[in-house]
C-alpha cells in the first residue's frame, strides 16, 4: 500500500509529472480535502521536526517545491507511491498519517467509563474509519481504531483506471505485503510476474520487489491490504521449512 521506501517515477516523466501535479492542484484536490489538510499538516510537523526543508524533500521524492508546499497547507495531493517516498524519506510511518489533528467524538457514544475505551482502543466503526484520498481516484481507509507501529491494515478502494495511467507507476518499500480482493478485478504486477486478481483471491509478497496495482475494468475494486514492515517471516527460515510445516510448528509451540 499499502504500501515506505518506494520510488515514485522515472526520471524526466517524474519531473514531467511533478509539474502537471503542481497545476492540477492549484485549486486544491477534488475529493478528500479536509483529509489532506491533515495529512499535510502531519507532513510539514515530521519535516520540521528533522529539519528538512521543503526544497530538500521536494528534491529527494522527486516533485516540484510548490508540489510539496500545496500539499502541505491542504490543497495538493500526492499520489500512493510518492506519499510512501514521503513517509520514508521523513522517519514515519504511513499509519500516522490517517491520525487527524483533532479527535473527532465517536459515532456511536459509549456509556461508562470501560466501554469508551474500549472504542477507542479496540473497535472500530465504519463510520470512523480514517481514510485518505490519492491522487489518481484511490482511497485508503485505515481499519485499526490507533496507529499501528509497524503495520498498515487498510480497506482501500481501486477505481478504474487505463494502462499507462498516472498511477500505474511500480513501487517498492520495506515490509511484506498481503491482500485479498473483496470485489471487483485488480491487474497486479509483481517484478516481471503479471496476474490478475478476482473477489477472493489473496497475495503475499515482499514488498521491497517493484509492484503495482491496476483497475483495467470499469467498475471499482475493493481490497483489503496488510503491509508488516520490516518484513513476515524471516527468509532463512522459509527456505528450511514450507509454509505447511512453519504453521504447524507453531500450532505446535502453542501447546495444542
Amino acid at each position: 500500500m499499502m504500501s515506505p521506501g518506494g520510488t515514485a517515477h522515472d526520471g524526466a516523466r517524474r519531473r514531467s509529472e511533478s509539474e502537471d501535479q503542481v497545476t492540477e492542484f492549484a485549486e486544491g484536490p477534488a475529493d478528500g480535502a479536509s483529509e489532506w489538510k491533515q495529512v499535510g499538516l502531519r507532513i510539514r510537523a515530521a519535516r520540521l521536526g528533522v529539519g528538512m526543508s521543503i526544497r530538500e524533500l521536494a528534491r529527494r521524492v522527486d516533485v516540484s517545491p510548490q508540489h510539496v508546499s500545496q500539499v502541505e497547507r491542504g490543497i495538493g495531493s500526492f499520489s500512493a507511491a510518492v506519499l510512501y517516498a514521503v513517509a520514508n524519506t521523513l522517519g514515519i510511518s504511513m499509519d500516522s498519517l490517517f491520525e487527524p489533528t483533532e479527535s473527532p467524538a465517536p459515532s456511536r457514544p459509549a456509556a461508562g467509563a470501560a466501554r469508551a475505551a474500549l472504542e477507542r482502543t479496540l473497535v472500530l466503526r465504519h463510520a470512523d474509519r480514517p481514510r485518505i484520498h490519492l491522487r489518481g481516484g484511490q482511497t485508503w481507509e485505515r481499519l485499526t481504531p490507533l496507529a499501528e507501529h509497524g503495520a498498515e491494515f487498510l480497506e482501500v478502494v481501486h477505481p478504474p483506471t487505463t494502462e499507462g495511467g498516472s498511477d500505474s507507476g511500480l513501487v517498492r518499500h520495506e515490509g511484506r505485503e498481503y491482500g485479498v480482493i473483496l470485489s471487483g478485478t485488480l491487474l497486479v504486477d509483481v517484478g516481471f510476474e503479471t496476474t490478475v486478481l478476482g473477489p477472493g483471491d489473496s497475495i503475499a509478497f515482499d514488498s521491497m520487489t517493484p509492484h503495482r496495482f491496476r483497475n483495467v475494468t470499469e467498475t471499482e475494486t475493493r481490497a483489503i491490504w496488510f503491509v508488516l514492515e520490516n518484513g513476515g517471516f524471516p527468509h532463512d527460515a522459509a527456505a528450511q521449512s514450507s509454509p505447511e510445516e512453519s504453521l504447524l510448528r507453531r500450532y505446535e509451540q502453542r501447546g495444542h
